[in-house]
């Protein structure tokens, strides 16, 4: 045999050597990633499965429906606080009477709703 073919001989063991210690490394890499992704995997679809079982999604509901209840009754008393002064807790309480000798009766004109009106 000449240099020539024990050179090209070398080259193809050398190349054969390279990938299969290419191939080794990849599979020994692909099998310790796939443990980590396929436990990831498991933990995901546990957690969907538990998120989307019947009394999870009932107790989800009923949560968001009893905020979304809350929030709008204190829109709605922060709103009735503000129109009405008596209920309203920055504003002073309107005085109290102690004497209603002392009172006046309010003065106003009477209104006969069932009068008829001119046209």
């Amino acid at each position: 045999m000449g240099t020539v073919t024990k050179q090209k001989g070398l080259a193809v063991v050398k190349r054969v050597i390279f990938v299969g210690v290419g191939a080794a490394i990849g599979w020994y890499g692909h099998s310790k990633l796939s443990k980590g992704r396929d436990e990831a995997a498991l933990r995901a679809e546990e957690a969907l499965r538990t998120s989307l079982a019947p009394e999870n999604l009932g107790r989800n509901i009923g949560e968001g429906a009893a905020n979304i209840i809350v929030e709008s009754a204190r829109g709605f008393f922060s709103t009735v606080r503000d129109q009405i002064p008596a209920l309203n807790r920055n504003q002073p309480l309107p005085p109290v009477v102690e004497n209603y000798d002392d009172l006046e009766p309010l003065q106003g004109e009477v209104t006969d709703v069932t009068a008829e009106r001119p046209e």
